[in-house]
């Protein structure tokens, strides 16, 4: 299956180099989780939000009447939150688990816009194939020990990225699977000078950790700005 969407996803991003093609820059707000949450609840821990980024390069080809491909090569900045309480004597703790993972990502999104005056409501969706480049992995812990002091401290995990986990664990590193293969929807609105907005929707469809039966994929929504600065209809 990712073969398919990763060979799909090359042919489309191919095709803007031909004919008379939009291009423009892009960028947006990440409100970023994973999917599904009760999964990490199960373990003890309640998973939040966290913000995020995406920024990069957008083209726009009309395909037939208002059918338009508009592919998409981003930075992507996903993740999520995990706080977690500790009871356990003579020590007590709360913290945070702080999750970034940043991709390197191609979509392609098959759109269908309707003219509205000068401007144009669209709505779309497509596939896209992450990779993952960079992260890390934050935790914030405050604890108070017998004495009934409180004490806070701060570590970090460098993220990467492996097809397969290893055998042991070594200094403060988190492995994770470097791609994420997914689908994205949105829906927005171009004006003529160039300028369109839209809200998106994303979700992994493969899983993102190793233990077979304990899914974590990640997911997001979006508010997104972009100007195309070679414009055509």
């Amino acid at each position: 299956m990712k073969k398919i969407i990763l060979l799909a996803l090359l042919a489309i991003g191919i095709t803007p180099s031909f004919g008379q093609t939009s291009v423009g820059i892009i960028g947006g707000y990440n409100l970023n989780s994973i999917y599904p949450k009760s999964n990490h609840e199960v373990l003890g821990y309640k998973v939040s939000s966290r913000s995020g980024w995406r920024a990069g390069l957008v083209a726009d080809k009309r395909l037939w009447k208002k059918f338009y491909l508009q592919p998409q090569l981003l930075l992507n900045e996903k993740g999520y939150n995990r706080p977690f309480t500790t009871n356990v004597a003579p020590a007590y703790a709360t913290g945070e688990f702080k999750t970034r993972l940043l991709y390197l990502e191609l979509q392609a999104n098959l759109l269908f816009k309707q003219q509205i005056g000068k401007s144009k409501l669209f709505v779309g969706a497509g596939p896209y194939i992450a990779r993952g480049i960079g992260g890390l992995e934050t935790w914030d812990i405050q604890s108070y020990d017998q004495n009934g002091v409180l004490q806070s401290s701060t570590n970090y995990s460098a993220i990467v990225y492996r097809n397969k986990k290893p055998d042991y664990s070594y200094g403060n590193v988190v492995h994770v699977k470097p791609y994420d293969v997914g689908f994205n929807f949105l829906a927005g609105y171009e004006l003529k000078n160039g300028l369109f907005f839209n809200v998106t929707y994303g979700r992994e469809l493969n899983n993102r950790g190793y233990t077979r039966g304990f899914e974590s994929k990640n997911t997001y929504f979006g508010l997104t700005a972009g100007y195309f600065l070679k414009r055509f209809s």
